[in-house]
């Protein structure tokens, strides 16, 4: 059965959407490496000449001195022409479909939250103070940002969320089975790695419109699920979705820098996609934030972008580095430098117990985390 808070999309919709998603993967892929196969051949190679030493993917004055190079290319500027409007056409069609079918999202929406049927429940806080990275930014780009609201009720940031998802993934040509989103790939890596492991209470930070938290209770069905956001119209949207999916949500709007809950309240801390779009300051506040709310026992397992400078050659971080100017991603070279194992031992983690790998193979995640004695 659908779930009625699924956007619906018109067939001209639909074939502008596989467009699009054609477009992206051209621009991800064929058209990304065309650009890398230029750097390594023309570029990375001049450059060792003239210093005299192999180029280091970690150092920023290596990456800065590529970019320098690279960046008045005809086929960077290709690129970056390809992926800067390939996204702004994917929220033209987003607003398009969001305007269309927002009425009776609405509908749904307001009946649901009103009934709870699903016998979940939605606190937002009028009073919290949003991070800046969130609060600040079009993250993605996206139309307001997530933080937007027109109105006490509004689901319209959520409802821009759950429409990009109909396209940045796949765009991506993100090889995993039908279905198998970074909800299922987390709850997947639990039981991989802890697999005697029975969560009774989960927390999910970051949930944005509620489509991953689904993967949870599907994996672990006696378990007590509470999500957190910081932003209301993401929240007010997911909390609907759950509702309709029949699965009861807890959802709260909280700023994981510094959440309400009392100390070790949940078995399972869990996130996808979250670290990248905090900061500097944040990251290591909700690493510290995680470990105080976990129990004894308990497990932490973040799943994000594998962007990190140790893995990536210099063309790709120029490329990464791109997204922060023109992507709405202030934070994407933060967290591709960003030592996790540093930043969990400065917050008490005990060393043996912490873990920051890759992971996956189509797609392969980094993901972090740790387990309490």
């Amino acid at each position: 059965m659908n779930n009625e808070m699924q956007l619906n999309l018109n067939s001209e919709q639909e074939r502008r959407r596989q467009y699009l998603v054609s477009l992206k993967r051209f621009a991800n892929l064929a058209l990304q490496d065309k650009v890398r196969k230029l750097s390594h051949a023309k570029h990375e190679t001049a450059l060792e000449a003239e210093l005299k030493r192999p180029l280091e993917q970690t150092d920023r004055d290596d990456r800065h001195r590529l970019a320098e190079r690279l960046t008045p290319e005809p086929l960077f500027k290709a690129w970056e022409t390809m992926t800067y409007v390939s996204q702004t056409m994917m929220w033209d069609l987003v607003s398009d479909i969001v305007e269309a079918d927002l009425p009776r999202l609405n509908e749904s929406a307001e009946r649901l939250t009103r009934t709870h049927p699903a016998g979940g429940s939605l606190q937002l806080d009028p009073d919290i103070e949003l991070p800046p990275t969130i609060g600040n930014h079009e993250i993605h780009r996206q139309p307001g940002g997530f933080t937007y609201e027109h109105g006490e009720d509004d689901i319209t940031a959520g409802a821009f969320y759950a429409g990009a998802s109909l396209v940045y993934g796949p765009g991506k040509r993100v090889n995993a089975p039908a279905g198998y989103g970074a909800g299922q790939f987390v709850a997947g890596e639990v039981k991989r790695r802890f697999p005697n492991f029975k969560p009774r209470t989960i927390l999910e930070i970051g949930c944005g419109a509620g489509r991953n938290t689904m993967a949870y209770p599907v994996a672990f069905p006696d378990a007590e699920i509470t999500s957190i956001d910081c932003a209301a119209g993401l929240l007010r949207f997911a909390h609907a979705h759950a509702e309709a999916e029949g699965v009861p949500i807890h959802f709260r709007q909280m700023n994981a820098e510094q959440m309400d809950f009392e100390d070790e309240s949940f078995d399972l801390v869990v996130s996808t996609i979250v670290g990248h779009e905090t900061s500097w300051e944040g990251l290591p506040k909700i690493v510290a934030e995680c470990w105080r709310v976990l129990k004894p026992g308990g497990v932490i397992l973040h799943q994000d972008v594998p962007t990190q400078v140790n893995r990536l050659g210099l063309a790709d971080q120029v490329m990464n580095e791109w997204q922060i100017a023109h992507n709405g991603e202030p934070f994407w070279m933060g967290w591709a430098e960003a030592d996790l194992i540093a930043i969990m031992k400065a917050a008490g983690y005990p060393a043996e117990r912490c873990f920051a790998e890759h992971a996956g193979s189509g797609p392969v995640w980094f993901v972090h985390g740790a387990s309490k004695p």
